[in-house]
């Protein structure tokens, strides 16, 4: 296992709201970017800046709560990708009984820096996806982490360059979600028959 810890909170560069949480191995220089919403940036910046309200947010009540259990977080860990979601899980310990929640990652990694707990990561996994260059203020990002307007815009960039192994990789990502998307209207349209 690999501890991680937030360096910094990222806007991205396209029209949608999203922010990406960069996280960086402790002893190293590998780093993960995460896709994370605006409240769940705002939590995860509120926690890094060590921001205290006069009336508990959700990750504060949450914290209070396990406290009042008698539960103590021992860590959070990060430990899949699956179709551009990351999976991750609070571990606990109250007396002599350990157990895992299922959670979001930002609310998992929010919770652990309100707790004063370590974030983990496979060290596979974060091989896996993490950043692998930066270069004039641009970071590269695993393919499954980037905008479907990004990837369009990279894909057209990559025939121009004649860069068509690239072009087939992005191409490939963006036939992967279409199918996605297609099963996911297709079975939600089942559930509303």
């Amino acid at each position: 296992m690999v501890e991680l810890y937030v360096t910094e909170i990222l806007s991205r560069a396209s029209g949608e709201r999203a922010f990406i949480m960069l996280l960086q191995e402790k002893d190293g220089v590998r780093k993960l970017p995460v896709l994370i919403g605006p409240s769940e940036a705002q939590a995860v910046a509120f926690a890094k800046r060590n921001v205290h309200f006069s009336r508990p947010v959700t990750h504060d009540l949450f914290k209070s709560f396990a406290d009042a259990c008698g539960a103590t977080l021992l860590n959070a860990t990060i430990y899949k990708m699956a179709e551009g979601t990351f999976y991750s899980h609070l571990v606990f310990k109250n007396g002599e009984h350990e157990f895992k929640l299922d959670a979001r990652t930002s609310d998992a990694v929010a919770v652990a820096m309100r707790c004063g707990a370590p974030i983990y990561i496979e060290d596979e996994l974060l091989n896996m996806l993490c950043v692998k260059e930066e270069w004039e203020n641009a970071i590269s990002i695993p393919i499954t982490l980037a905008g479907t307007d990004t990837l369009r815009e990279v894909m057209q960039r990559a025939i121009k360059d004649e860069n068509y192994e690239l072009a087939m990789k992005v191409k490939e990502e963006l036939d992967a979600r279409a199918q996605g998307s297609d099963v996911r209207e297709a079975s939600s349209e089942g559930m509303n028959n």
